[in-house]
């Protein structure tokens, strides 16, 4: 089970002045992190059953310095209330960003959560079902990020939700803050502090959620 947090930013100056700022290195343990350019490819059947079915299944490729590969990703939202997001979540790395399902569900189903929630997402279905639904790319840079006696992953996230015809709908500016270690009431504390100092706001949408409305309507600008 997975448990994080997402902060909405105003604009892009008021995310970066966030991450260079001295109050939120005095909680990092590494400060001098390059960002990377992720691309997301969403998959579901045409007839979107993994939607109907709660899950979100993605395709990640890392775009960087000395950095090219993949990773596969599942998940099933459990919760979410006032930016903190709880889920099931499966990654699977992949060096060549081909979709293997029967794979995919053999290596996730070691990573500790019930393995039967991820059959039951993925039962019936084939690589040869599987197309790209829709997608988004965006920058992201990665801190360790500690607060009270719990560690968790700072994510500082901007880009661009394009429409299907290429304009620019929505903007990706925010803070995902993922419990690696300890409690989520340090979390929810992390959450507070990082408000107080930035006018940040929770943010209960996804970006899966935000990319396939604008693959749909046009987005929101």
């Amino acid at each position: 089970m997975e448990t994080e947090v997402k902060l909405a930013f105003k604009d892009r100056e008021s995310l970066f002045s966030a991450a260079s700022s001295d109050w939120f290195a005095a909680h990092c343990d590494n400060t001098d992190s390059k960002p990377l350019t992720l691309e997301n490819y969403y998959l579901d059947t045409k007839d979107q059953l993994l939607c109907s079915r709660g899950a979100v299944f993605r395709k990640r490729h890392f775009v960087g310095e000395g950095t090219d590969s993949f990773e596969f990703t599942a998940k099933c939202v459990v919760s979410v209330t006032e930016g903190v997001h709880e889920r099931y979540e499966w990654n699977v790395k992949s060096h060549d960003g081909k979709i293997d399902v029967e794979g995919f569900k053999s290596e996730a189903s070691k990573q500790g959560d019930d393995p039967k929630v991820l059959e039951k997402l993925l039962s019936g279905i084939s690589d040869s079902d599987i197309g790209v639904l829709c997608s988004n790319s965006f920058d992201r840079t990665t801190y360790e990020f500690r607060y009270g006696e719990s560690v968790m992953e700072a994510c500082i996230d901007y880009g661009e939700i394009k429409d299907s015809e290429g304009k620019t709908v929505d903007i990706i500016c925010e803070m995902e803050l993922e419990l690696v270690k300890g409690t989520v009431a340090d979390l929810e504390e992390a959450k507070a502090f990082i408000m107080s100092k930035t006018g940040a706001e929770p943010f209960d949408t996804g970006k899966f959620e935000r990319t396939f409305r604008a693959s749909k309507s046009g987005g929101s600008l």
